[in-house]
């Protein structure tokens, strides 16, 4: 029941971290931390509905955004799906997580950006990817390289905030979400 809840929040934190990157034309995009937050918290289908209802509020601001939608739907299912396999609860499992996080954002926003766009959306990252091809870099090549790295950049970022949130949470709280008790240390199980 409070997964319900979850989600304005989510696409709230989602709206202010885009808007945050946006305005500061930062290389990354920071509209996931709600949706990640949502999977991580009560699992793919919370995280999905998150990250999907973000993109439909940001695109009557920002339309390019409708474009998106898949892949913040994308975001949420896989992190629900990496949350109920408790691929947050040890350090190297995070780092694969974040990776396949990152490899799942860029191959599926390519195709959107490079066919849809032309390779630039007005993101700090289409200055970047402009860049390179005008340094000779194919568009396909401009967007992997570019969006490689600050996508992982991005799922870093976003991941340790949802963990560190998920940190203060009570055990009796946690408890309540889907995928909650994954985050409850051992000591306060008992």
């Amino acid at each position: 029941m409070l997964a319900i809840l979850i989600i304005p929040i989510s696409v709230a934190v989602n709206f202010v971290g885009g808007q945050l990157a946006s305005i500061l034309k930062l290389p990354m995009y920071l509209d996931t931390i709600g949706t990640i937050f949502a999977g991580m918290l009560c699992g793919p289908w919370v995280g999905a509905v998150a990250g999907g209802l973000t993109n439909v509020v940001t695109g009557i601001a920002n339309p390019v955004n409708f474009a998106f939608i898949p892949v913040n739907i994308l975001a949420g299912l896989v992190t629900g799906f990496l949350a109920r396999k408790r691929m947050f609860n040890v350090w190297w499992k995070w780092i694969i997580s974040m990776i396949l996080m990152a490899v799942v954002a860029v191959v599926s926003s390519a195709p959107i950006v490079v066919l849809v766009y032309g390779g630039v959306t007005g993101s700090g990252t289409s200055l970047i990817t402009a860049a390179a091809m005008a340094a000779g870099a194919n568009i396909w090549a401009a967007f992997f390289g570019t969006e490689g790295i600050f996508q992982l950049l991005d799922r870093v970022i976003s991941f340790i905030i949802c963990r560190l949130v998920i940190q203060v949470i009570p055990p009796r709280t946690l408890v309540k979400f889907g995928c909650g008790v994954n985050y409850i240390k051992e000591k306060d199980k008992k």
